[in-house]
């Protein structure tokens, strides 16, 4: 067999019944579907160990990245609010505590995977990977396999946490990011913790200057889906450095979660097998010889402002992005093609472990919010 390919089947009956009640109840909007299994993807153990093995060996780079950037007084180089690149600094040489991220690889299963962005901060789509499309193999091949231990992996996370009340924090009237934290809190009950979940708006402060929740009890540990460079921008912003420690992810994050990575760990790692090449410059990929890359603003997400050129004209464009920051360019490489989608490996770091596969297809060369998520499957 090929070691990647797309198969068709028929959708569960239920399908709709069974993926709300595994939580998912954002599944589709505007008539398009999201959460997809009249279609699903199949690999060998080999490819889902490639995958695997590039995530953990990506993550090493990434730390050894951070760590270069701070003792070489890179900071600037990420366009970063000087407030915020000072929270990022103290929090590495603190070693902060962190929980997830995921790796966005392309690769049709042919030589290396390639890195095209880490997820580091606030990445969503774990409810799917973690829990809907185990739920789907169980139903449908229950003799089959998955990259899949996230749910057992975030579980033994939350069990390291000292606090015992976990507070956890997003803009509420997205349904998306309600489920996922609605998730992650029922794996640190799971975890024997205690949970509140609440509005980013609703979090108060002390006049001794503790953040507090609506019963205005200090917060000792929140999980925060809302990124760092919002934070920077909030009034209260000045207040997270004395704070700094109970945020998850950690300050620290931002320079994990930022898109002029790519440009440091290219230039850090020249040649690197699991790297394309990438620069805070497109003349450093011309002078390489690059004909076809992508450009990418540096807080970008869901596909926004990024552009696919071919001899500097822009091919494929993804939705507006309304920020100004530097970009990133970045050499382009072909996703998995399949079945009219264009495939992203999404690899889920749990701490220091790659624990899960996540696979999202899009009518687009560029992924976008409207892409679909494709359970998979592992044979043989």
């Amino acid at each position: 067999m090929r070691d990647i390919r797309l198969d068709t089947r028929l959708p569960r009956h239920n399908w709709k019944q069974r993926v709300e009640e595994a939580g998912l109840t954002w599944h589709g909007a505007d008539g398009l579907p999201y959460w997809t299994e009249d279609r699903h993807l199949v690999m060998t153990l080999q490819a889902a160990e490639t995958l695997e093995a590039a995530a953990n060996e990506m993550h090493a780079m990434c730390l050894h990245a951070c760590s270069e950037i701070v003792t070489r007084g890179w900071l600037d180089r990420l366009s970063l609010p000087e407030e915020a690149a000072r929270l990022a600094e103290a929090s590495w040489r603190m070693e902060d505590s962190y929980l997830y991220g995921r790796f966005d690889f392309a690769w049709d299963g042919n030589g290396q995977p390639k890195l095209l962005e880490y997820n580091a901060d606030t990445p969503t789509s774990l409810l799917e990977a973690a829990v809907v499309q185990w739920q789907w193999l169980e139903d449908v091949a229950p003799e089959g396999d998955q990259l899949n231990s996230i749910h057992e992996a975030l579980i033994e996370q939350w069990k390291q946490e000292r606090a015992e009340l976990i507070h956890f924090a997003c803009v509420w009237e997205n349904e998306e990011d309600r489920q996922t934290i609605a998730y992650l809190a029922e794996t640190a009950e799971q975890a024997g913790k205690q949970v509140e979940l609440m509005d980013m708006g609703e979090i108060g402060l002390s006049p001794e200057g503790r953040f507090t929740d609506t019963r205005e009890r200090p917060i000792e540990r929140i999980f925060k889906l809302y990124p760092w460079e919002w934070m920077a921008k909030e009034d209260f912003f000045g207040e997270v450095a004395l704070e700094r420690d109970r945020f998850l992810e950690p300050a620290w994050k931002m320079m994990l979660s930022n898109k002029a990575l790519l440009a440091i760990l290219w230039e850090l790692n020249p040649g690197h097998d699991l790297l394309l090449p990438a620069f805070l410059d497109e003349r450093g990929l011309r002078a390489a010889g690059v004909t076809r890359w992508v450009e990418k603003p540096l807080f970008g997400r869901e596909g926004a402002g990024v552009n696919i050129l071919h001899h500097g004209r822009i091919v494929t464009s993804g939705i507006p992005h309304q920020g100004q920051e530097p970009r990133v360019y970045q050499q382009h490489m072909d996703l998995f093609n399949a079945g009219g989608l264009h495939f992203v490996w999404g690899l889920w770091m749990i701490g220091d472990e790659c624990r899960g596969l996540s696979a999202r297809g899009d009518t687009s060369a560029v992924t976008g919010n409207l892409s679909r998520f494709v359970p998979h499957r592992i044979e043989g």
